[in-house]
């Protein structure tokens, strides 16, 4: 990487870099969790369906 004047290794470049890879990898995190979210209410949703079916059996 050529060395561009008054930017340092470590300066703000640099943190910008760690600042997006953490911005994906959160956002990446998030995406997880709202699938899995998503998941678990089909999951519950299966499930009373099934409770209520049984009741009735």
């Amino acid at each position: 990487m050529s060395e561009l004047p008054g930017i340092t290794p470590g300066s703000n470049e640099g943190n910008l870099d760690k600042m997006i890879k953490h911005q994906e990898k959160m956002f990446a995190l998030s995406i997880k969790s709202e699938m899995a979210k998503s998941q678990h209410d089909v999951n519950m949703s299966i499930s009373r369906k099934m409770g209520e079916a049984g009741q009735k059996a």
